[in-house]
């Protein structure tokens, strides 16, 4: 046998070690293929998070430049807000005004005032000394202004110095206007007096509206506000007036000689010194003795109105506490109910007024009947229902008295009266019968 021979198991354990090893390689390859996908989606997902943080960055960079120059825009805001409240620029443009003012009216007047000569002279050359007098008629005017800034300093009238600074001002208008009429024409005239005359009045108004300023110490916002609220309460000042005023009418109308009492007490108090109210008080009290409103009149109407109701609770055979009893049982056991019911016939009664009135809802009361009452779903408190001594005793009726005990606080304090009442009439042996039960078989506690 050759020495290359290889048995079976020896080929089968080659091929079986070569398809492990194989399956070793495909594995580890694609392990690796594997790691190298999650190597470039982690660098990827560490790109995005790069992306994503600089993004962020970006975006607080841009919110931090806008921010800067909001904050930049508010503070020039603010700046423009004080100049304004401060008159920076009016004051800036007064000063600039001036010095326009004094280069305009100065060369022309040194120019005058240096070319003029004695009568007779030829070529008697520049008159060098009137050349002062250019820069005296230019102070002049200044020296009122500024006596006006000193008074407003010292707390002094600033008046006679507004007089002095229009005088001085008015002079050196006066002959610029003169020489420059001579020399250039009436345009250069005007134009020249008005250097001399608005520079100084201008200062006179800065200095004016800086008095002021110093004086109010309100910003702008709050000027506003106390505006309104001036406003606000003028309104409200006349609505009163024009209240007071209709006031008044109607009480000159309906109380006359109450009215002229109101008036001579007003009269006799300072400004202030007393309210109306307490006036018109007083006015009542003098003329009448009595409570305000209240009038021996009207007191004696309403006694006649409470002898009628006397009258008519006597002729029912009711007493003011029995019909006090029926409304409080009315609200406790029928709050929503109508006005029917006895008080309500009570009140029936009433309405024909204090004579004979109480006659009249009495037979009413008779001529309907329980039947009316019935139909009305009330019945009358009293004796309108039959005797039924052995009646049984109604559970509703028994529910109705326990609760009535409840409300007067004691079983003690239940009489026959009462529980006739609560339950819409009916026998006094079966209402004593029903208040025994109440009080030998008092309602279970939950």
């Amino acid at each position: 046998m050759s020495s290359g021979y290889r048995s079976w198991e020896e080929r089968d354990a080659d091929v079986a070690k070569t398809k492990a090893e194989t399956a070793r390689i495909k594995a580890e390859a694609e392990k690796a293929a594997k790691d190298a996908e999650v190597a470039a989606a982690a660098t990827e997902t560490a790109k995005l998070v790069e992306q994503v943080k600089q993004a962020k960055i970006r975006n607080q960079l841009g919110e931090a430049a806008e921010k800067a120059k909001d904050d930049q825009a508010a503070r020039k805001a603010k700046r423009r807000e004080q100049r304004d409240e401060d008159g920076t620029t009016f004051k800036l443009l007064v000063n600039v005004a001036l010095v326009l003012g004094l280069l305009a009216a100065l060369p022309a007047q040194i120019s005058y005032f240096l070319g003029l000569h004695r009568k007779g002279d030829k070529d008697s050359g520049l008159a060098w000394t009137l050349a002062p007098i250019p820069f005296f008629l230019e102070l002049l005017a200044w020296v009122g202004v500024m006596g006006t800034r000193w008074a407003h300093r010292k707390g002094l009238p600033r008046w006679p110095f507004w007089l002095l600074t229009a005088t001085l001002a008015s002079i050196a208008g006066w002959i610029n206007f003169a020489h420059g009429v001579t020399e250039y024409g009436p345009v250069a005239g005007y134009a020249l007096a008005a250097t001399s005359i608005i520079g100084p009045l201008l200062a006179e108004v800065r200095q004016y509206l800086e008095s002021k300023a110093a004086e109010d110490g309100r910003d702008l916002k709050q000027r506003a506000r106390d505006r309104r609220a001036a406003r606000e309460a003028a309104k409200a000042e006349r609505e009163r007036k024009e209240i007071e005023r209709a006031e008044d009418e109607k009480r000159r109308r309906l109380f006359p000689n109450e009215f002229e009492e109101f008036e001579r007490i007003m009269a006799a108090y300072p400004t202030g010194g007393i309210s109306r109210a307490v006036a018109w008080e007083r006015a009542w009290d003098t003329m009448h003795a009595l409570p305000l409103a209240v009038t021996a009149g009207s007191m004696a109407v309403r006694e006649v109105a409470r002898a009628a109701v006397d009258s008519l609770l006597q002729d029912a055979d009711r007493t003011p506490e029995s019909v006090a009893v029926d409304l409080f049982l009315k609200h406790a056991f029928d709050p929503n109910g109508g006005d029917d019911g006895s008080v309500g016939a009570l009140t029936d009664g009433r309405s024909g007024g204090p004579a004979g009135g109480g006659s009249r809802a009495r037979s009413r009361t008779t001529s309907e009947g329980p039947e009316a009452l019935g139909r009305k779903g009330k019945q009358r408190s009293g004796r309108t229902s039959s005797k039924t001594p052995e009646k049984p005793l109604d559970p509703v009726h028994i529910d109705k008295v326990r609760k009535l005990a409840e409300a007067l606080g004691d079983v003690d304090k239940l009489s026959a009266r009462k529980v006739r009442e609560v339950i819409g009439g009916g026998s006094n042996e079966y209402a004593v019968r029903l208040r025994n039960h109440v009080k030998n078989n008092p309602a279970p506690t939950a």
